[in-house]
């Protein structure tokens, strides 16, 4: 997704940036209110950390070459607002059962060649088998950010692209409709 990974970004940068976004996510995921409410935290969490307009672009798939830049745009707030929603959502309902995070193990670090970097992680929870957690580092939009997380081999912008685009045959090719019911 990021071609041309600048040699700016070293492994120590990767593990930090991942470190610093679990420690939020995790604070997130363990403070009180409700999922609205963390939705928008979510998000901010997201548009500091990540790089989500390179995320929604992958996510749009083709329909992003038909767009307008003005349909881009609304496109991009439109999909972080529906990606934090679900999100924040799916951690409510994690948190609410109480199925609690104890720690994060930081595993190998790869570099992944003009991708960036891939940092290795492990969800240890109390009782249950480990979750592996990889994050996809880069730097190329000029700042250090999370470009992907593959949870259980399970990809966030594979997925992104595939609701996405099942969202957008559904309505017909609308994009001004898709762009809408993403902001609802």
């Amino acid at each position: 997704m990021a071609p041309g990974l600048s040699q700016a970004l070293g492994e120590s940068d990767a593990v930090a940036h991942v470190q610093v976004t679990i420690n939020e996510v995790s604070s997130l995921v363990d403070s009180a209110g409700d999922s609205a409410s963390k939705a928008v935290r979510l998000r901010e969490i997201m548009e500091r950390r990540a790089a989500m307009p390179q995320i929604a672009r992958f996510a749009a798939g083709g329909a992003w070459r038909v767009m307008t830049e003005d349909q881009r745009t609304r496109f991009v707030a439109a999909f972080i607002k529906f990606v934090s929603g679900v999100y924040a959502s799916r951690f409510q309902d994690y948190a609410s059962v109480g199925n609690s995070t104890e720690s994060f193990k930081m595993g190998r670090v790869i570099d992944a060649g003009s991708k960036g970097i891939l940092v290795k992680t492990k969800i240890l929870r109390t009782g249950e088998a480990p979750v592996d957690v990889e994050w996809l580092v880069t730097d190329q939009p000029g700042q250090v950010l999370i470009a992907d997380i593959v949870i259980e081999g399970v990809s966030l912008l594979v997925t992104q692209r595939e609701e996405i685009g099942g969202m957008l045959e559904a309505r017909r090719g609308d994009v001004e409709k898709l762009i809408t019911d993403l902001s609802t």
